[in-house]
């Protein structure tokens, strides 16, 4: 574990192509669930209800988050979170390419979005309300939101480091967070899908120290940081959280 007690915390998340035949959506839901670590599947709305009544494959909401597009109007966006709140109570998690408007997060907090993945920070004037593990890609600009931001990495450094040797990308720091959009600005195969999940996997079981690397989904990130801010030194986030 990191210094501050904290373990180094991996989130995967892999958008469900736009536009394929169901059966490939199935294929990567399944390898998703035989994986034995949580996937964060990012969806449009259109596809939204029909990912939820997958019983079996999704294992709960806390597996899901809404894609939202981007450059929508205020108005385009409530219509968006009403018929999503609508269609799947409870969700709670959301991912944006492109510009999040300030304006536009208090809509998120008040449609019970409580996390939202940004592939970047906008430049917006507030710092964050509530502290943020150190290091961590992710702040909070209004109370009751937590935005974060991907790693860029769909593999882990470490793999491309062995490849090729002159390679020197560090991997994750320890007690850190890394965000992985496993299919990055492309499609994935059910094949590409659980390769990179059994990647990372390697990498989070090479690390010495049992417990030391540990998988969460979008939705866990509020309460992890929570429970981080509350861990003492020498603590465990998990009970903390």
């Amino acid at each position: 574990m990191g210094r501050s007690g904290l373990p180094t915390t991996l989130v995967i998340c892999c958008r469900l192509p736009h536009g394929v035949p169901n059966s490939t959506s199935e294929t990567l839901l399944e390898v998703g669930r035989s994986s034995a670590v949580p996937v964060t599947w990012v969806t449009t709305i259109d596809r939204l209800a029909v990912l939820v009544g997958q019983r079996g494959t999704v294992p709960s909401l806390r597996d899901i988050a809404l894609e939202i597009p981007a450059d929508r109007s205020r108005q385009e966006l409530r219509h968006l979170l009403t018929r999503a709140a609508e269609e799947v109570p409870g969700l709670d998690a959301a991912a944006i390419r492109g510009p999040l408007p300030a304006d536009h997060r208090q809509l998120l907090i008040d449609s019970g979005i409580r996390v939202v993945c940004c592939d970047r920070f906008d430049d917006t004037s507030r710092g964050s309300r509530r502290p943020a593990p150190h290091g961590w890609p992710c702040r909070s600009t209004l109370w009751g939101l937590w935005e974060v931001t991907p790693s860029g990495m769909a593999t882990p450094p470490g793999l491309v480091s062995h490849l090729l040797p002159w390679s020197s990308l560090p991997g994750p720091m320890p007690g850190s967070l890394t965000l992985v959009d496993i299919a990055g600005q492309g499609s994935v195969s059910g094949e590409l899908l659980r390769s990179r999940i059994e990647q990372w996997r390697a990498w989070a079981a090479s690390q010495n120290m049992p417990g030391r690397a540990v998988f969460a989904s979008l939705s866990d990130l509020p309460t992890l940081i929570a429970g981080a801010a509350r861990l003492s030194e020498g603590g465990s986030v998990l009970k903390a959280a």
